[in-house]
């Protein structure tokens, strides 16, 4: 009996892989799944994604949606495409929001968040030195 509860607490212990179901959406009356897709870590607005329309599989592209194009993996420099897949690639991380809800695409650095302002507090005037004599 014991031996069968380690064997069972074994077998509850072992990590089995996740795996992340595709993020479909109906875009123009076609069926745009994400295979997969990775975030730049350098360029936040670009993604190399896996895109499936209607169950065709496109190749490895990478999505700049700052500037509207993809790039292929021949180098190929192309507007976005009107099949929308390109808008479900892009809108799938949300940007980043200032302190008031605006999304304007700019990288947040802590120094420059408004910070709560204290009230000046007066001060007692200082006597100057004494000279040594």
């Amino acid at each position: 009996m014991k031996r069968f509860l380690i064997a069972l607490l074994l077998w509850l212990s072992i990590a089995f892989p996740a795996y992340a179901a595709e993020r479909c959406r109906p875009v123009n009356d076609q069926e745009v799944c994400i295979v997969s897709i990775r975030r730049s870590a350098k360029n936040y607005w670009e993604y190399r994604a896996i895109v499936k329309v209607d169950g065709a599989v496109k190749p490895l592209q990478i999505y700049d949606c700052r500037s509207k194009t993809t790039i292929q993996d021949n180098k190929v420099l192309e507007l976005f495409e009107q099949d929308g897949t390109a808008e479900a690639v892009c809108s799938f991380f949300k940007p980043p929001r200032d302190a008031f809800g605006v999304a304007d695409g700019k990288p947040r650095i802590m120094s420059t968040l408004p910070t709560a302002k204290l009230p000046k507090q007066k001060l007692p005037p200082q006597r100057s030195p004494e000279p040594i004599q």
